[in-house]
């Protein structure tokens, strides 16, 4: 079978459309960026951005704090990148539960879908599938400003951290967080890699993580009440697909279970409700309200402005957890049939859904539902939604006051991972309480209790400025030496229990003194290793032979074989095997030793899923024939589409040497993400030329992504030293 080939005007054509977008115009855009938080303050927020964080437990508000803490805690944060990664595998070890469990999932009723997001996985949930684990670890990885994917094949998947080994080599090195082991080359003494080379019989795969990531980001209303708890009172969003039978039972919820899986769950109660002084309840609305009268008149709070015109009154409480129980309480008021008097929810900034409509005349009060139990009758419900926002929508047909509502409540009550709040160590545990900023007249009280040595002991702060510290002191205990965190975490002899947030006004109140900023801040500044030992460690069945194999870029070997007849075969068991079978992948890795092969390689190039295009690009490489170009071109066209296996088409372009490409390179540089980036910047310092010259200078400059960065700054020096 030969290869049918394209006539060289193909070539040019390729080569001709990429022309036709100049770099130069390309550049009118940025790099795509990772890891994009929502930092929007809303106008009913008066307590902007509130963290509560011990400075012996990682700030988990985003990956990039938790990274950041939990390397300065185990003062790694100017080793060797090994200690770094193996800072990580300890504390995600401790942070999450690895026990297993279903796949997380979210959304309205017959359209949820799995959760991706590596911080809810970390922060919301605490437990997943090994899959699950991997998306948030190896995210973690990359929010310090390395490459870390997931690696995976059909029963398995862990995580790959890439860094630089103290032989000055950059290698990805496999990490097993639900099987809590890593792999280690005892020769070499390093964490290696879970085959060699890598991605072997398994794939690094597309990038799950979402751009926009959630945050612990927190805010507080005037008339908002937040309360975390260590402790769960069935609040819990089950594992698994909802509305599926639950396998192994192992991980099926019961009421009050807090054994298995469970055992990570904490959770958080919301209370919103009007503060006292009507001057106030004007700003405890959210954006979107309109004509609304705040003021009060007759037995009503709120109520129209003016008659005949919609009043919108909207409520909002975000997240940062997961909703599980929800409720809206009021009693509302009208006097005739004509007056409109209705309530909506929004769940997530999806469309309003009416819950209730006000039909009869008089005071009516009403208790609406809106949690499990509506979800489960089909009704509109919160339940695993974030933010929520009620609105209350009237129309008075004659006097505005004769249509309103009063004593009106939210409560919601929310799913978390309790091991990623501000834990208690023994011995001194200093907190800090910052904020972007607070309403004039008001401060923030806090109230925290905990148990030290069976006591319950408690302590409360009425804060007027940030940021704000105190100390926690827990004298003559220590932790115990705990075989498995998974099933067994907040048992010690000092442990958290609850904490509350609300605002207060600042006359009457008597404000905390903050202990001194200085000493606080030396102590968020000191490494405090956490005592557990997480060190579990297996030997691969084979050890790297040169580093090319975990380097991560293609060609992984360069091994040349003339042996018709197993070449022969491996194109048989190519051609017979689907897409996603491992004789196809392993038949495709195995030809890149056959040069003889390169055109059934590029026939089956033309039409292979996005796994089996990487163990084409791997053999391809190591080939590096010409005959390849124009294939790889084609397919290069269809990114951002094709990952993981169009990932890597720049390594084979780059091994085949032809430095005409470099146009078809460079051209989707401000579209596709950081991972395409990296290899794409690999490969234009190998193939050179003024173009990727400029490219890289950009890059290096400008890219969002250190890694790219870093790796944009080497090929600018592998360009320079050729050039000498």
């Amino acid at each position: 079978m030969t290869m049918t080939r394209r006539p060289n005007a193909t070539f040019i054509a390729l080569l001709a459309a990429v022309l036709a977008t100049p770099y130069a115009a390309a550049r009118a855009a940025d790099y795509p960026r990772e890891f994009i938080y929502d930092t929007a303050a809303g106008t009913d927020e008066a307590l902007v951005n509130v963290s509560l964080v011990n400075h012996r437990w990682p700030d988990c508000t985003t990956l990039e704090s938790a990274i950041r803490d939990i390397f300065r805690i185990e003062g790694v944060t100017r080793k060797p990148d090994q200690d770094k990664a193996l800072a990580l595998w300890k504390w995600f070890r401790i942070l999450v539960s690895s026990t297993g469990g279903g796949y997380a999932y979210e959304g309205p009723r017959g359209r949820e879908r799995i959760v991706y997001d590596p911080h809810k996985i970390l922060t919301v949930y605490g437990h997943h599938q090994c899959d699950g684990l991997s998306w948030a670890m190896a995210p973690l990885w990359r929010a310090a400003g390395y490459m870390a994917f997931d690696e995976c094949t059909h029963g398995h998947t862990t995580a790959a951290l890439r860094y630089r080994d103290a032989d000055r080599h950059w290698r990805y090195h496999s990490f097993d967080p639900q099987g809590r082991f890593y792999y280690w080359d005892p020769k070499a003494e390093r964490v290696a890699t879970r085959t060699v080379p890598v991605m072997t019989a398994m794939v690094y795969r597309h990038v799950t993580a979402p751009q926009r990531l959630h945050s612990l980001r927190t805010s507080l209303r005037i008339g908002e009440a937040i309360e975390r708890r260590w402790s769960n009172g069935a609040c819990v969003v089950p594992s698994g697909r909802p509305g599926k039978p639950v396998h192994p039972k192992y991980y099926e919820f019961r009421y009050g279970r807090t054994d298995g899986i469970y055992a990570v769950a904490g959770q958080e109660s919301q209370h919103f409700g009007p503060w006292p002084d009507p001057k106030v309840l004007r700003g405890q609305l959210a954006e979107g309200s309109a004509n609304v009268n705040c003021t009060g008149s007759g037995k009503t709070l709120y109520g129209p402005a003016e008659a005949g015109k919609p009043a919108i009154f909207i409520f909002r409480l975000p997240p940062p957890y997961v909703a599980v129980e929800a409720h809206f309480k009021a009693t509302l008021h009208k006097a005739r049939d004509g007056d409109v008097c209705n309530v909506y929810l929004s769940r997530d900034g999806r469309p309003w859904q009416r819950v209730f409509e006000k039909t009869r005349t008089g005071p009516e009060g009403v208790r609406i539902d809106m949690g499990r139990k509506a979800r489960t009758s089909g009704k509109p419900n919160a339940y695993t939604a974030y933010d929520i926002r009620i609105k209350v929508e009237m129309v008075a047909a004659g006097k505005p006051g004769d249509v309103g509502m009063s004593s009106p409540s939210i409560a919601v009550r929310r799913m978390l991972n309790k091991r990623t709040l501000p834990n208690l160590m023994p011995g001194e545990n200093v907190f800090r309480v910052a904020a972007d900023r607070i309403a004039p007249g008001w401060a923030l009280r806090l109230r925290l209790s905990y148990r030290l040595k069976g006591k319950v002991a408690a302590c409360e702060h009425v804060i007027g400025r940030f940021p704000y510290y105190f100390r926690i002191d827990a004298p003559g205990v220590k932790l115990r030496t705990i075989g498995n965190y998974d099933q067994d975490f907040g048992n010690e002899a000092v442990r958290m229990l609850r904490y509350r947030m609300e605002l207060v006004p600042t006359r009457g109140a008597k404000l905390t003194r903050s202990l001194p900023a200085e000493k606080a801040d030396a102590a968020f500044a000191k490494a405090c290793p956490h005592p557990a030992d997480m060190t579990k460690r297996r030997t691969p069945k084979v050890l790297e032979a040169d580093p090319m194999q975990t380097s991560g870029f293609f060609p992984q070997s360069r091994a040349v074989l003339k042996d018709t007849d197993r070449m022969n075969a491996l194109i048989r068991q190519l051609n017979s095997s689907g897409d996603s079978s491992y004789k196809a992948w392993a038949a495709a890795q195995e030809l890149g030793a056959y040069p003889e092969s390169v055109d059934h390689l590029c026939n089956r190039l033309g039409n292979a899923n996005i796994d089996l295009t990487l163990f084409l690009c791997k053999a391809l490489a190591q080939i590096g024939d010409r005959r390849a170009v124009e294939p790889l071109l084609a397919r290069w066209a269809e990114v951002p589409k094709g990952a993981p296996g169009t990932r890597y088409i720049p390594d084979a372009l780059a091994a085949i040497g032809d430095r005409r490409v470099v146009p078809a390179l460079v051209r989707p540089l401000k579209r596709v993400r950081f991972d395409f980036r990296f290899h794409v910047a690999r490969a234009l310092g190998i193939l050179g030329g003024p173009e990727a010259a400029a490219a890289l200078r950009d890059l290096a400059a400008n890219d969002p992504f250190p890694a790219v960065r870093a790796e944009a700054k080497a090929a600018l020096e592998k360009l320079k030293g050729r050039s000498k």
